[in-house]
């Protein structure tokens, strides 16, 4: 890496990364990352105000000697991966960790933040009073990270509203090292509007974000998160029974009252999305199964709607348990065990009935169709059972994979593999079995008639299809196009037949040699295009204009020589 700082500034608390290399940039004189950083390329994956900067490593490796940073430092100090890492697995957390580190490549598709449409919402936020105050204490004002999280609409230190930047003028400038007092953050911060009876509900929600930024990145476990959530609903008589049953009603009633009191845009209004009766999908999958990939607003409302202190379950030391195996529809039936055998002592009679078709794989509407009760009584005898619904569950899923086998065999009789009906769920769950009935059935396809003077007859009317093509392309007016494999793949919808069954296609393969053109011959034809548009419009024919005029690079042309 070729940048070096001759110095370096010292970080504010709570200060984000891109503030601080903003105020580096002020010092040196240049609010762009080109003028400030002599143009390196690295510096345009850890100067964006971001919530996962990359490139850390180079970042380091260019730090004067003085600086005490390390990437870990500045993971957890000034970037807001401490407040996605408890609701993170261990691998995720260990993966976002070298991703900032090196190149960033897939982090926020593994973590699940691409699909997430809470973060469409969160954009680059301050606080007027915090602004006029760290001007008074420390000369600057800085970006600050609790301000930066999803669902933060007020500060917590002085419960005010934030105000958030224009996100259309943001965009444009993404590539600016700002702060807040600048006169273009001013001119484009706009105050969130909210109710004044939601800035108490606002402001518990950024004060438990706050301090999840204060702890260390860490993984916590599912389980742990979950049990803690469970006993807050119980708290609030929002369960039944011993075995702490969610009473859904209640819990959709208690959720709508809550979601009063919080503003109904930005990030809440697509949270708050659910019926009066019954609570949101989001809430019962939080309170039902372990963690599978939440977003942590998600989990820090529900903790202030429960009244549980997110902050305190991370802190508590507990020893370990391992997570609770959840059986898969991707494994085979064969593969899973049972961990315990149910008991069903004491069944006699009718109950008796019900358990014996239950262990056989029937579902409640045929067993109580065969017994003669009602679905509502057949899932009461199962849950009386210890292990009852684990063993139902069980017994179905290895009735249904015997049927498909079956089925599968009797359909391959007549149909090729792909064309039957269970082939794809018996690729995915159970290929061994798979494989090994083909091999056994084999001769059974193997006098398929042949398919030659198909491909022959398919040959030469693509051939023509891709030179009538071709010379369309070629004839279009305005810009010219590339004229390449692609292109007429796409045009003649056929793109899958020209990567898979081009090697049985020889007239094709020929006519699209001649007909396409290479990327040197394509840019010649821009060029002799752009010189014609330029005289005809009688401008001055030169090398800039031209280039800019055919929308190709310089540097695209001496790459190709």
């Amino acid at each position: 890496m070729e940048l070096k700082f001759h110095f370096f500034p010292t970080a504010f608390p709570d200060e984000t990364l891109h503030s601080v290399l903003s105020r580096y940039a002020r010092l040196c004189g240049g609010g762009s990352c080109k003028a400030a950083f002599a143009g390196e390329r690295a510096a345009a994956s850890f100067t964006q105000n971001v919530a996962f900067p990359s490139r850390l490593g180079d970042l380091v490796e260019a730090l004067p000697c003085g600086a005490c940073f390390s990437v870990p430092q500045i993971i957890a100090r000034h970037t807001l991966l401490p407040y996605y890492a408890p609701f993170l697995t261990s691998n995720q957390l260990q993966f976002a960790q070298a991703s900032m580190a090196g190149d960033s490549k897939r982090l926020m598709v593994k973590l699940g933040i691409n699909a997430s449409r809470i973060e469409w919402a969160s954009r680059a936020r301050f606080c007027s009073e915090c602004l006029e105050e760290d001007i008074r204490r420390v000369g600057v004002a800085y970006w600050h990270r609790a301000h930066q999280l999803p669902g933060v609409l007020v500060c917590p230190n002085h419960g005010i509203l934030l105000k958030v930047v224009d996100p259309s003028w943001s965009s444009r400038n993404s590539r600016q090292l700002n702060l807040p007092d600048d006169d273009g953050v001013q001119a484009h911060a706009i105050l969130l509007d909210a109710a004044e009876e939601t800035l108490p509900g606002l402001r518990q929600i950024a004060l438990c974000s706050q301090r999840l930024l204060g702890l260390q990145p860490c993984s916590l476990q599912a389980d742990v998160v979950r049990a803690n959530l469970l006993q807050g609903a119980a708290h609030l008589d929002l369960t039944t029974g011993t075995a702490h049953r969610l009473d859904l009603r209640r819990l959709g009633t208690h959720m709508v009252s809550f979601f009063e009191a919080l503003p109904i845009a930005w990030e809440y209004s697509i949270l708050r999305e659910c019926s009066a009766a019954f609570p949101a999908t989001w809430v019962t999958k939080l309170l039902r199964r372990p963690r599978g990939s939440h977003h942590p607003l998600k989990y820090v409302v529900l903790a202030s709607a429960l009244e549980v202190d997110l902050t305190r379950t991370i802190c508590i030391d507990k020893p370990s348990e391992p997570a609770r195996e959840r059986p898969s529809p991707f494994v085979a039936w064969s593969s899973q065990k049972m961990r315990s055998q149910p008991v069903a002592e004491g069944l006699d009679g009718l109950p008796a009935k019900i358990w014996k078709l239950a262990l056989a794989g029937s579902e409640a509407r045929q067993i109580a169709d065969a017994v003669g009760v009602s679905q509502v009584y057949v899932y009461r005898v199962i849950r009386a059972v210890n292990l009852g619904p684990n063993a139902w569950r069980e017994a179905r899923l290895r009735r249904q994979h015997l049927q498909r086998r079956k089925t599968f065999e009797e359909e391959y009789r007549h149909l090729p593999a792909h064309q039957c009906r269970d082939y794809a769920w018996l690729y995915r769950c159970d290929r061994a079995w798979l494989s090994d009935c083909i091999a056994k059935n084999e001769n059974l396809h193997a006098s398929r008639p042949d398919s030659a003077g198909r491909f022959t007859a398919i040959d030469a009317k693509l051939a023509e299809q891709v030179w009538c093509c071709a010379q369309r392309l070629r004839a279009l007016p305005g810009k010219p196009v590339w004229i390449s494999r692609t292109r007429v793949g796409r045009d003649l919808h056929v793109q899958a037949r020209f990567e898979k069954q081009l090697s049985k296609l020889p007239l094709c393969r020929i006519a699209l040699d001649q007909a396409c053109e290479s990327v040197e011959q394509f840019r010649a034809r821009r060029l002799l295009w752009a010189e014609a548009k330029l005289l005809d419009e009688q401008r001055n024919v030169t090398r800039s204009a031209l280039y800019r005029t055919a929308c190709i690079r310089p540097e695209m042309i001496r790459e190709g020589v």
